[in-house]
């Protein structure tokens, strides 16, 4: 398994809550997001290159 890191915007720090959504959607597979963060969720999917997630702001 390779490590890869998040690009998260400038001024977004680390967000483990954010890691974790990220990491239960790609366990459950075509799952939506519901978030007032989406630039970090979409950072962290990036990371898992899923496709079949989806992000939606609050």
């Amino acid at each position: 398994m390779r490590w890869r890191r998040a690009a998260l915007p400038a001024k977004k720090r680390p967000d483990a809550v954010d890691a974790w959504m990220a990491l239960a959607a790609a366990r459950h597979g075509s799952a939506v997001i519901f978030t007032t963060d989406p630039e970090g969720i979409h950072a962290y999917l990036a990371v898992l290159a899923l496709r079949d997630v989806h992000v939606v702001a609050v």
